[in-house]
């Protein structure tokens, strides 16, 4: 029903992300899906990883402030359209997106869409009355 996202909060200071992803390799974890969003002061990274409290442990032995959050990843097919149809499902059913990112490599060499609405249960109910099953883990 859901997936574990880490949730860091990287410092805007040269080499930042690069020491993040440095420490994560080095240590076998591997990324399926990332994103940065950023702010003046500091960057908000999100991503899908082979181990999240692995990964969280190494980070937060490193100084790094992070989190695991439950995230709704939803297969998707490469054709146009694909992702409005889950749009309009939710906008019929009332559910606002926080964020949504997305990555290639789902099945059948698909897209997935990792997302956080206001209503997580009501919008994995929603999707799976609408015969979309979010994913429960994404490797």
């Amino acid at each position: 029903m859901f997936i574990k996202q880490l949730t860091i909060f990287v410092e805007n200071k040269f080499g930042r992300v690069a020491d993040i992803l440095d420490i994560l390799g080095k240590n076998g974890i591997d990324i399926c899906a990332l994103s940065i969003a950023d702010t003046s002061e500091y960057g908000l990274m999100r991503m899908i990883v082979s181990d999240p409290s692995k990964a969280k442990t190494l980070l937060q032995n490193s100084g790094v402030i992070v989190k695991i959050t439950d995230a709704i990843a939803v297969p998707l097919s490469h054709t146009p359209g694909g992702l409005s149809k889950v749009m309009e499902i939710l906008k019929a059913g009332g559910i606002s997106v926080n964020y949504l990112y997305a990555f290639v490599g789902g099945e059948n060499g698909g897209a997935v869409v990792v997302m956080k609405t206001d209503k997580p249960e009501e919008t994995v109910m929603l999707l799976s009355q609408n015969g979309i099953k979010p994913l429960e883990k994404a490797f």
